[in-house]
Formats: C-alpha cells, sequence, structure tokens
C-alpha cells in the first residue's frame, strides 16, 4: 500500500482542549495551533469548564480564526449562544437514550452548522442520533468526565461496520490506547489535552501520535 493510501485510510484528528477556566489554557493551545500545519488536525473541540457564556467567548475569541486559518473546523461543547457570535463551525453535545437536544438544534440552527453527538458507551443513544441527523457519533468520555471510559473497540467496529454517519473515538489517554481504538477503524480519533499539545513540543507530539496512528494501518 502507497504512504499515500495508508494515510488516506487512518482516522482524523479531532483535538479536545482544556477546560479554557484553567489557567494558561487558551495560551498553551494558541501557541501549539500556531504550530500546525494546514490539515494535520481536522476539528477542534473547545470547552468551557466553569466559565459563564461572557468569558468563555473571549477566551475562545482568538483560538477560532487561528484554528479555522488552518482548516481545522472548530466546534463548542454545548454554548448554543455563543455559536453565531463566536463564528465556531458546530456543536458537541452529550445525548442520553431519553434526552437528546439534536432535533431542538438543527431546527434552530439548520443544516449549516456541524452537529456532533456524544454518546458515551451507548449503542441506542447512538442509533437515535444518527437518526436525528447528528453530523457524528461519539464514542467513549470527554477527559474529566466522572467514572469516564474510553471508547469501546467493538462498539467502534460495530458502527464502522453497519452505521453509516462518521464516528469519533473519544477516551484514549496514552498512545497505546489511542492506537487500540484506530485499529478499530474510526473515522476520527480524539486528542484530550494529555496527548495533545501534550506539554512540552507540541510538534514531537503530534509527530509521535501519527507514528502511533500509522503503525495500526
Amino acid at each position: 500500500m502507497s504512504d499515500s493510501a495508508v494515510s488516506d485510510a487512518l482516522p482524523r484528528l479531532l483535538v479536545i482542549s482544556a477546560p479554557l477556566d484553567q489557567d494558561a489554557a487558551a495560551e498553551t493551545l494558541a501557541a501549539a495551533l500556531a504550530s500546525l500545519a494546514a490539515g494535520e488536525v481536522a476539528a477542534l473541540l473547545l470547552r468551557g469548564g466553569g466559565l459563564d457564556d461572557g468569558a468563555f467567548a473571549g477566551r475562545i475569541a482568538p483560538l477560532v480564526p487561528l484554528a479555522q486559518d488552518r482548516d481545522i473546523a472548530v466546534l463548542l461543547e454545548d454554548r448554543p449562544e455563543l455559536l453565531a457570535a463566536s463564528g465556531a463551525d458546530g456543536l458537541h453535545v452529550a445525548v442520553g437514550e431519553k434526552r437528546s437536544p439534536l432535533k431542538d438544534l438543527r431546527r434552530r440552527f439548520g443544516d449549516g452548522i456541524i452537529l456532533g453527538a456524544g454518546c458515551g458507551a451507548s449503542r441506542h443513544a447512538a442509533m437515535t442520533a444518527g437518526e436525528q441527523g447528528a453530523d457524528y457519533i461519539g464514542f467513549g468520555d470527554l477527559p474529566g468526565v466522572p467514572d469516564g471510559a474510553s471508547a469501546d473497540p467493538e462498539t467502534l467496529a460495530w458502527w464502522e461496520a453497519l452505521m453509516t454517519p462518521p464516528q469519533v473515538a473519544f477516551g484514549a489517554s496514552d498512545l497505546d490506547g489511542l492506537a487500540r481504538l484506530a485499529a478499530a477503524g474510526p473515522d476520527f480519533v480524539a486528542l484530550g489535552p494529555a496527548l495533545w499539545p501534550g506539554g512540552g513540543d507540541p510538534a514531537a507530539a503530534l509527530k509521535a501520535i501519527q507514528a502511533a496512528l500509522a503503525a495500526t494501518a
């Protein structure tokens, strides 16, 4: 298989920010984004933590165009009230077997935004979200979720084999875990802040991530 074919077969990268109420989280992320070339990352999920909408809007104001200039789609964790003014490309929302805001959000914003559904471990919630028009299905939990878990590779393989909407594998805490998720065939894998920027050299961290994914091809 050629190098280009291997690259096409690998999952793309979705970066999860640290909650931006943490000290220097926005500045660290901005510096890491500035080191990227266009196309190295597909999407960025911005998380506000305990910030109110006004403070969160201020923190993300320089991050949104910085990412978009590198062909990175920017998603906000919930925060629908900030979507239009921020210029972000979409929302990531948690859904459950008995709760889903997807229909209301799609009705409100139309088809011009990315609407992603975080489904945890629930196949039922994922199928419902797909029927409701989610642009991607997320399996596994975001960093810091109490009792959070990584996506189940068997669930990822099941979805890949039978379903159409793209899926994102969340929950990898190290490179070995990332490789296990990637081997199940998801369209995207999520990188928590411990994986990228990685704390030290974001370029070196990204190179290590790319090598771990290539080893699964």
